[in-house]
């Protein structure tokens, strides 16, 4: 029996040391994840910095561009991939006329009708009445299609509440996300800022003169000197607002480990912390991770 009762003992303690053992692994797997994530997004963060300092550079040859051209930044055995996309290269939501956001509806590829309805809906939503334009749509309409977001009768706060539009589907959304922003205030847009995904359609598809383009654009930003404008576009006004507000990307690479992002929409002048730039918008994301080539 007293054999009995050690082997009994000696059982439950390997069962117990086995217990601590495995709980102190996941431990040190959930610190390290942790430590691992906290990594990436201050590097994240710090590309987004990183990239404000290179904005103010007083040489423009050294310079960044805020035309969405892609900057990698080394650090700390890492890598950090930037982009920076002037807002001024967009058409601002809020500022944008019918007949604009017409033309960039048909750009994005709908046709006349439903460009027109687009742009109506998108009028009704911003207006302080409940009266409905010729192709628009007020609460009744919205109510009819059950849908869960009535106008509201003001301008748009965030970009996310352009889903709600009636017209406005997913897969449309995303292709709009790229054209549009709230932090201009200005009709029109600046095709020295814009990226590409916005002025390819505007050349009607030409890759060739886009990339001459892009070129042009290049060697006046490096020399500091005039760029020669685009053909005019019916319906869309050039000229609009630029070195205002800024979309930074920054997404932090560690080989093996988790990744991480910052989304951030940034105005020059002074925040409420000192900093020298003002905060509009601030998303992290995570990635899963992934080896450097």
């Amino acid at each position: 029996m007293a054999l009995v009762m050690v082997l009994w003992v000696i059982s439950l303690m390997t069962i117990m040391a086995g217990s601590f053992a495995l709980s102190t692994q996941r431990e040190a797997g959930i610190l390290s994840h942790a430590h691992e994530r906290s990594k990436a997004l201050a590097l994240a963060e710090g590309g987004v910095n990183y990239a404000m300092l290179m904005l103010s550079l007083p040489d423009p040859k050294k310079r960044w561009q805020a035309d969405g051209t892609p900057y990698v930044w080394q650090v700390e055995g890492a890598r950090v991939k930037i982009r920076i996309m002037d807002e001024g290269g967009k058409i601002d939501l809020n500022a944008a006329q019918e007949l604009t956001l017409k033309t960039v509806f048909k750009l994005a590829g709908q046709n006349e009708e439903l460009a027109a309805q687009l742009a109506d809906a998108i009028m009704d939503w911003r207006d302080p009445d409940d009266l409905k334009r010729a192709h628009g749509a007020e609460a009744e309409d919205y109510l009819a299609r059950r849908l869960q977001s009535p106008p509201q009768n003001r301008n748009f706060l965030i970009m996310d509440e352009l889903r709600g539009v009636m017209g406005i589907t997913p897969e449309l959304y995303r292709k709009l996300e790229s054209w549009f922003t709230l932090y201009t205030g200005e009709e029109g847009l600046n095709p020295a800022k814009a990226p590409k995904e916005i002025l390819l359609p505007l050349m009607g598809g030409d890759v060739a003169a886009l990339e001459n383009y892009l070129q042009q654009r290049r060697l006046s930003a490096a020399a500091g000197g005039a760029l020669a404008s685009l053909p005019p576009v019916p319906g869309m006004a050039f000229g609009g607002s630029s070195d205002m507000a800024y979309t930074v990307s920054a997404v932090a690479e560690i080989q093996d480990q988790q990744g991480a992002g910052v989304l951030a929409t940034i105005r020059r002048g002074p925040g409420a912390d000192g900093a020298p730039f003002t905060v509009l918008r601030w998303k992290p994301t995570l990635l899963p991770a992934k080896s450097n080539p």
